[in-house]
């Protein structure tokens, strides 16, 4: 496999199905993966999976425990301002940075093309889901893959969030409506995940 100038270790021949969400935050990629992976076995994947661990690693070593750490690559205190970053800062603008650094400064070969390797490594033949697709457009392609875009009426989410803007410029295959009827929102993406995979 080949992005740009760089070769990658020897994946299939046969690229099975890769299904990238793209939208701004808050509008349903991480529900739409879930029932992609729940339903219908795909493989969960998402760019930036290596360097949230490795953001992890970097805060215990600034001195959080095991579970603060985890808690703010992860989860609940990722948007709470932190005594142990620079300034007070939140780890959002640690991630946020780094993700761009990652997926922009390295290219995405770096992040989505090495989940995907390692995913097809386990198992070859596993489709996959890239849950929020924003540097990595042109990774899914060069594996035959197809980009979805979730939009949600009215929503605007967190404010000066730099990957919502970079989403925005993805050419898409095809866009799905989020009113806020989960349901149909998974029976939606079920039916884009059979045409994709030839089976509807």
């Amino acid at each position: 496999m080949t992005f740009a100038t760089i070769t990658f270790g020897p994946l299939a021949a046969y690229h099975p199905p890769v299904i990238g969400l793209t939208g701004r935050r808050g509008v349903g990629k991480s529900t739409a993966a879930a029932y992609l992976a729940d339903a219908l076995g795909f493989a969960r994947a998402h760019s930036f999976d290596g360097g949230k661990a490795a953001a992890a690693a970097y805060f215990r070593h600034l001195g959080a425990g095991e579970a603060q750490a985890h808690a703010m690559a992860h989860g609940h205190l990722r948007d709470v301002t932190s005594p142990l970053l620079p300034h007070g800062s939140t780890p959002r603008f640690f991630l946020e940075r780094f993700g761009k650094f990652m997926g922009a400064t390295l290219g995405p070969e770096w992040t989505l093309g090495a989940e995907i390797e390692r995913i097809w490594r386990s198992d070859p033949t596993r489709a996959v889901v890239v849950e929020s697709v924003v540097y990595e457009a042109a990774v899914i392609r060069a594996v035959g893959g197809t980009i979805l875009r979730i939009e949600r009426p009215g929503h605007e989410g967190p404010a000066g969030i730099e990957t919502d803007a970079a989403q925005a410029g993805i050419v898409v295959d095809a866009t799905i409506v989020n009113d806020g009827d989960l349901e149909k929102l998974r029976s939606e993406i079920g039916v884009f995940a059979q045409q994709v995979t030839g089976g509807g």
